[in-house]
């Protein structure tokens, strides 16, 4: 899970550090004594249901965008007009039979033109109509290329732009849970369950059931 990989670290809403585990505590009476809340912040992320819907928003918006730049790499000798669309084409749910039609006029188009580019490469000694076709064809080629490196930068920016929605988001609804399981519990502090040796009151599953999917 690629936002996960990037996600999985000591959020925000740990109050302590590593260290805690090591620190000595002074003599606490039975009724003052802490109530210290242990998390598994990997179970969270993997395991709560909004925590994968994060990760789906993510990955439908990386594979929209993968299934757009692998249209363009395809069919270079289209251009910006006929490859804007052909994506929006082949990327409908539920292409009608003009549209499927259509999506195959505009393949034999670009087929045509790729075959056509190569004979007059091929061309020992091309007549000046023949030059003139071929520098065309080269220039549509070149822009295509051109086009689809700008397109690939501007997607992955909006990636970017996406990983951090979504860290902020599941920031931001991990506290809100991890602080009603504090409240209904009267914990006095959470600590990860990687810094924990033993003891601790596991509230893994209880900060899971509050994260369930948001209505889309």
């Amino acid at each position: 899970m690629l936002i996960l990989r990037k996600i999985i670290r000591v959020l925000g809403i740990i109050a302590a550090v590593a260290a805690v585990s090591s620190m000595a505590f002074p003599v606490w009476g039975a009724e003052s004594a802490p109530k210290i809340g242990v998390i598994d912040i990997q179970k969270i992320l993997t395991e709560a249901p909004r925590m994968k819907q994060y990760e789906e928003e993510y990955q439908n918006l990386r594979n929209q965008l993968q299934r757009n730049l692998d249209i363009r790499s395809q069919n270079l000798m289209l251009d910006e007009n006929e490859i804007k669309e052909l994506i929006d084409l082949k990327t409908k749910p539920n292409p009608t039979e003009a549209e499927k039609a259509r999506i195959a006029e505009l393949e034999k188009i670009e087929k045509q033109r790729d075959s056509r580019l190569k004979e007059l490469q091929a061309i020992k000694e091309p007549s000046e109509a023949q030059k003139a076709e071929l520098k065309s064809l080269q220039e549509m080629r070149s822009k295509s290329e051109t086009t689809g490196r700008a397109v690939e930068e501007d997607y992955l920016s909006r990636l970017q732009t996406k990983t951090q929605e979504s860290y902020k988001k599941m920031d931001a609804d991990l506290q809100e849970a991890v602080n009603k399981v504090v409240e209904v519990k009267g914990l006095t502090l959470v600590l990860v369950k990687d810094a924990v040796r033993f003891g601790g009151i596991d509230i893994t599953d209880d900060v899971i059931s509050k994260l369930e999917r948001k209505v889309q």
